[in-house]
């Protein structure tokens, strides 16, 4: 078998495989948590059925797509999803069998499903290491201006040794998908229809260039995302009423448990603040909240009173003389956030969302960057997706980068999101900002958007 045939073979067997001996180590946990005596060949037997629907179910919800193991959220958002089908799937299925088996195992059922899931997430996190290591790598046409393959090339994430991913030209075995330039397809469809063609009768996923670029960069491209027709189709439609009301249900169930969990830490904190730095213990501005109405945000204080008249867009980095030796250390283990807990119990915040702006600057913002105020459409939050992506916020260009991130997190918003955002939290509050790699915005036709609004953006902040 050829080196294209035997990557193909790996694709396929390895997840399916897993995934079936995943599931039955959960029923294994399950029954050994609930139920020993019913450990027995009869009862993995009385279960495969229903296995079988469910790994129907985690095809159908596309993981076993290979660009779905490189997506955190899409996987988490996806797991979920399957986790409530699987459960409706199982309880459907004993139902129906209860004149033939006396197995009622609701509690076996929901442990089983819990457990193959988490399992499933650790399985498909390896399978990116596998990635990584170019073992599983995909290969993609891309159907565009040259140029813009040029730039997407030399500023994806370490190339294919991270991302997996690398340009070749058509060839059938050994190309995994089609990313195409709706425009450059309409003005050169005699060049792109041959593809398209083949990669249909093969079963090759094609996708847009847009759709490509999120899915790399995990940011909205400059250029659509400020332009109002953008959000007509990408944001105003939505319905997500079930959605906020069980964010809102974890935004208060959240804070008040970390609350009373972080009380010790909170009432040391603020004991060092007034030993050490003396004065005030907490420090309150007025930030843009949901729909841009400003709240006050409250935080612990790391910089010296008056730091702020400095004025917006100015940098706070670690080498800052504002900041006190003590804010320092709060600031790099985030700990200075934890009074936002607050807003998020009195509704000013959610735990997740676009971190809330100064006033101040969303004032200027506002004023050259068209789509700037998308991200007011949802509340603001204590940690977000810009957050995990991207450092903290050091200057202008950084404040305009940022803006890409939180209109991604506000196109694609759901609970997977938000548990994935989570989840990387965890690992981002012990990673340093002068650690984070930020990825640069490729030099695509859509980069002279970007740089009209710093150059308006200058303008405002230095008139005359």
């Amino acid at each position: 078998m050829n080196r294209v045939g035997s990557r193909g073979t790996w694709r396929w067997l390895f997840p399916p495989i897993g995934d079936i001996a995943l599931i039955y180590a959960g029923l294994f946990f399950a029954l050994l948590v609930r139920e020993p005596a019913l450990i027995s060949l009869n009862t993995a037997v009385a279960f495969a059925p229903l296995f079988g629907g469910w790994m129907m179910v985690l095809y159908m919800l596309g993981l076993y797509e290979l660009r779905l193991t490189n997506d955190l959220v899409s996987l988490v958002r996806n797991l979920i999803g399957s986790a409530a089908i699987c459960m409706g799937l199982g309880t459907s299925y004993f139902y129906a069998m209860a004149r033939h088996t006396d197995l009622t195992p609701k509690t076996i059922l929901f442990v089983a499903i819990l457990a193959s899931h988490a399992l499933i997430f650790v399985w498909r996190r390896a399978w990116l290491w596998l990635l990584n290591f170019n073992v599983l790598d995909q290969r993609f046409v891309f159907l565009g201006d040259a140029a813009d393959m040029r730039a997407i090339e030399r500023d994806m994430p370490h190339h294919e040794h991270e991302t997996g991913l690398a340009i070749v030209p058509w060839q059938w075995p050994g190309v995994d998908m089609v990313v195409a330039d709706e425009r450059w397809v309409d003005a050169h469809w005699d060049k792109a229809s041959g593809v398209f063609l083949a990669a249909v009768e093969r079963g090759v996923p094609i996708v847009t260039l847009d759709d490509f670029y999120e899915s790399i960069f995990g940011k909205v491209a400059p250029a659509y995302a400020g332009h109002p027709s953008w959000a007509l189709k990408n944001i105003l439609p939505k319905s997500t009423g079930l959605y906020w009301e069980f964010k809102r249900l974890t935004d208060v169930v959240g804070s008040a448990l970390l609350l009373v969990a972080t009380a010790p830490l909170l009432a040391l904190t603020a004991a060092a603040i007034k030993l050490f730095d003396r004065g005030p213990v907490f420090f309150a501005q007025p930030r843009a909240g949901y729909l841009g109405k400003p709240f006050m945000l409250w935080k612990f204080r790391t910089m010296r009173v008056g730091s702020e008249k400095k004025g917006p867009f100015t940098s706070a980095d670690s080498s800052d003389s504002r900041i006190t030796p003590l804010g320092s250390v709060l600031r790099r283990f985030r700990l200075d956030e934890l009074p936002q807990l607050w807003n998020v119990l009195c509704g000013d915040m959610s735990l997740v969302g676009p971190r809330p702006e100064w006033m101040r600057e969303v004032e200027v913002l506002e004023k050259v960057v068209p789509s700037y105020h998308l991200r007011h459409l949802v509340y603001p939050g204590i940690t977000g997706w810009a957050q995990v992506r991207y450092r903290a916020t050091n200057s202008v260009d950084d404040s305009i980068e940022k803006i890409h991130y939180d209109l991604f997190y506000v196109k694609y918003l759901s609970l997977g999101l938000d548990f994935g955002i989570l989840l990387k939290t965890i690992k981002r509050v012990l990673i340093s900002d002068a650690n984070v790699e930020a990825l640069p915005t490729p030099a695509l036709t859509t980069r002279t958007a970007r740089d009209q609004w710093l150059n308006d953006l200058t303008a405002n902040l230095n008139p005359g």
